[in-house]
């Protein structure tokens, strides 16, 4: 898990170009409430790659800060920052799927991220896979463990032992 951690932490610190100053800068205005600097520094960062950055403007589009509130453009930055290992990015994706918050409702998506999410200790997501997984036939939860599987290969283990 430790060995896991730690290339998360190299993925997103080193193939993400990321200007310190536009981070901080862009969260210092955030925290201050100002949304469209927030949003302005945010988003040169996203479309470059930065999975914090991507997560931040989910969260913005999701909770209109900034911007008109649009689940439908929060969406595709979640699942950015999801499919680079982001762990609240992989929840909330979780989430929107769950309910159909700009995404079509779909119970194996919501099962398959929120399983990801709860892998890796994200106790919120533990609740959103067991009540989901209430709603689902046996063919179907195995079909969102499949997925599941397919994913964590894909956006979790980035490096593996030879």
């Amino acid at each position: 898990m430790r060995t896991l951690l730690t290339a998360l932490t190299c993925l997103i610190l080193f193939t993400t170009p990321v200007v310190a100053g536009d981070w901080g800068d862009a969260i210092d205005a955030y925290d201050a409430g100002d949304y469209q600097e927030a949003f302005r520094l945010l988003e040169p960062l996203a479309e470059q790659g930065n999975a914090q950055a991507q997560y931040k403007l989910g969260l913005m589009y999701g909770s209109g800060e900034g911007v008109t509130q649009d689940y439908a453009k929060a969406v595709p930055w979640y699942r950015r920052a999801a499919e680079q290992g982001h762990l609240d990015a992989q929840l909330y994706l979780a989430n929107k799927y769950q309910f159909g918050f700009g995404v079509p409702q779909s119970d194996l998506q919501a099962y398959a991220w929120s399983s990801i999410a709860a892998a890796q200790g994200e106790m919120t997501a533990d609740v959103i896979k067991s009540s989901i997984e209430d709603k689902m036939t046996r063919d179907q939860i195995a079909k969102g463990q499949e997925l599941a599987a397919e994913y964590w290969e894909k956006y979790v283990v980035l490096f593996k032992e030879d």
